[in-house]
């Protein structure tokens, strides 16, 4: 556990954590001793801002009931490492080589229900109707 101050009620420490998802923006991590929440917002077409924030219990001090490197080392290495992948995936799609293709089901099903659910969410709006995506 990396916080001996338990962040929930459960009867025992070792809950597992419960993944939490709301596509394309943020996801959550919820663990019995703390919480980390994570939010992507697109700054422009070529910058997004990643933050990440730990929550542990209200009355948790740290130092005495968390060391603050260990409960966030895991994540900023993570975080790091994905920006790495990110970056590079930016600057192939900036390549003339590159060609757009079809999101992955296996990969992209987060990305594949946002676009879904906003491309019906505009065809609504313009048309003042239900929405027939093409897959139907």
């Amino acid at each position: 556990m990396a916080v001996t101050k338990p962040n929930s009620s459960l009867p025992f420490r070792d809950a597992g954590a419960l993944l939490k998802f709301k596509y394309p923006g943020t996801w959550n991590h919820f663990l019995s001793d703390h919480v980390i929440l994570f939010r992507v917002t697109p700054i422009g077409p070529m910058e997004t801002e990643v933050t990440t924030k730990w929550l542990v219990h209200k009355d948790a001090v740290e130092g005495r009931d968390y060391d603050l490197k260990r409960l966030t080392e895991v994540w900023i290495a993570t975080n790091d490492e994905d920006r790495e992948v990110v970056e590079n995936n930016q600057r192939g799609i900036l390549s003339p080589a590159y060609s757009p293709g079809p999101y992955s089901p296996t990969h992209e099903g987060g990305n594949l229900q946002f676009v879904d659910w906003y491309a019906s969410t505009l065809i609504r709006a313009i048309t003042g109707g239900p929405a027939r995506m093409a897959a139907e």
